[in-house]
């Protein structure tokens, strides 16, 4: 064979291999904001995520409501709606014992991204246990559980173990420490060295994912209230979301594709790995597999950690209704019907809060929620207002409370509604103000009145209408 061919024969044996598959690391850091991150980038907290965002794209990820993690991650993992998917709570009911325990895979009803890939390894992710039987391998969430910093090691030492071992096309590696750390800790300035040592715990872990021969997506489910003023429990169940911002984050590397919100992660994910990115197409092939929990193992220290962070109400069952025996929780139907009712589809919202009153009637949740939307709706205005007071006899939240409040002013109940107002006061809240003077100018108090609308001034000068009224 003359040699001058050689160079040619050797260039198109080349040609013919295969291409080099594509890997990608996909971290979700639960809760992650960049309120906080901005500025452990900028202190030298967290150098790693420094260069990591420098050498990519420096995203922010929208997230859905409710903003609840099992929900939210579980959209993020397949694409779809909580309504499609089905994963609706933190917990559910176990079908053979009636025991409460987190919520399961074999609840879920459309595939999720590790069903459709050529490969993956999954580690602590929400409702993975059981596992389900992939190309590649699954650490639950069960099976990582403890505080958030053993928690944090446990999936960082099971993740790498896994990569290492199997060298997945896709690697889904979840924190919930920094979701943890936040409700534990942001209203407590005193452990702000606790919360950066944490964070500059997660950059090095960041840093040994980036020595990793794959592309690196860095997400949270939604973002963390870290800057801004609150006067609500983060650990209460009637607040604790209410330190979620909509605004999470996202980290790509350059040029991928565009993702604004949380159920473009998947769809994304899959164009990255050269795939089809259209859901529906694996939708189609996927038949879910019979593996269904009858065991509570590792389930029971997980739901005590949930109701310390408020996400669990202290005074909730733990175990179904004698009568009941579905799976699914009054927190599932309670979330279900606000998704329907954010839809306007708001008979099948009435007909799912009242199930979650049929499952617990004594949840203050779905009664405020049911109240607030006939109030909107204007109809069953008695039981409606019911529901209100059944509901701040149990938890008298202060929004749930000034909402009261608003509707006494509207019957003339002015003394009723001062109560109200002066009950829901936390902080300076200048609608409060505005308020417990509106009420105390309705009882013929004026001296009350001008004091509360001066309160009220001082704190929002921008009321053009209140200023008018004190003149």
């Amino acid at each position: 064979m003359p040699r001058r061919l050689l160079p040619l024969i050797l260039l198109a044996l080349l040609s013919c291999r295969a291409p080099e598959q594509k890997h990608i690391i996909f971290i979700g850091l639960d809760g992650a904001d960049w309120q906080l991150l901005d500025g452990y980038m900028a202190d030298g907290t967290m150098p790693n995520l420094a260069r990591i965002v420098a050498a990519g794209e420096k995203r922010v990820l929208m997230t859905q409501h409710p903003p609840l993690s099992p929900l939210v991650w579980t959209t993020m993992m397949t694409g779809v709606s909580p309504l499609e998917h089905r994963i609706l709570d933190f917990t559910r009911f176990n079908p053979a014992t009636g025991e409460k325990e987190l919520i399961t895979s074999d609840e879920r009803r459309v595939p999720a991204i590790w069903n459709m890939v050529p490969s993956a390894d999954v580690v602590g992710m929400w409702a993975t246990f059981p596992p389900e039987k992939i190309n590649g391998t699954i650490v639950t969430d069960r099976d990582v559980a403890g505080d958030y910093a053993t928690q944090t090691e446990n999936v960082h030492r099971a993740a790498l173990a896994a990569i290492h071992k199997d060298h997945p096309a896709l690697a889904v590696v979840y924190f919930q420490g920094t979701d943890v750390i936040g409700h534990l800790f942001a209203s407590k300035p005193e452990h702000a060295s606790d919360v950066r040592r944490y964070f500059a715990r997660i950059d090095q872990i960041l840093g040994e994912y980036a020595q990793e021969h794959a592309q690196l997506v860095i997400a949270s489910d939604h973002g963390f209230a870290w800057n801004e003023a609150r006067h609500v429990s983060s650990t209460a169940v009637a607040t604790a979301a209410k330190w979620h911002r909509d605004e999470g984050i996202l980290v790509v590397p350059r040029g991928a594709p565009a993702c604004p919100r949380v159920d473009g992660i998947t769809p994304m994910l899959l164009e990255m790995l050269g795939l089809p990115r259209d859901v529906s197409t694996y939708q189609r092939a996927w038949r879910q597999q019979r593996i269904a929990a009858t065991s509570t193992a590792g389930s029971s220290e997980a739901v005590a950690n949930l109701k310390a962070l408020g996400y669990i109400g202290s005074s909730e069952s733990s175990h179904a209704p004698a009568s009941y025996h579905g799976t699914r929780t009054a927190a599932s139907y309670d979330n279900e019907a606000l998704i329907l009712r954010d839809l306007g589809r708001n008979d099948e919202a009435i007909k799912a809060f009242n199930m979650a009153l049929q499952i617990d009637p004594h949840s203050a949740s779905a009664m405020w929620n049911l109240s607030d939307l006939l109030h909107r709706q204007h109809i069953d205005i008695a039981r409606a207002d019911k529901l209100l007071d059944d509901a701040i006899a149990i938890n008298p939240d202060p929004h749930w409370l000034a909402m009261r409040g608003r509707y006494r002013m509207e019957r003339h109940d002015c003394r009723g509604a001062l109560t109200d107002f002066q009950h829901a006061l936390q902080g300076e809240d200048a609608v409060l103000y505005a308020s417990i003077g509106a009420a105390s100018l309705c009882l013929g108090d004026e001296a009350e009145a001008r004091k509360a609308f001066e309160r009220s001034l001082a704190i929002d000068p921008n009321q053009p209408q209140l200023r008018a009224l004190m003149r």
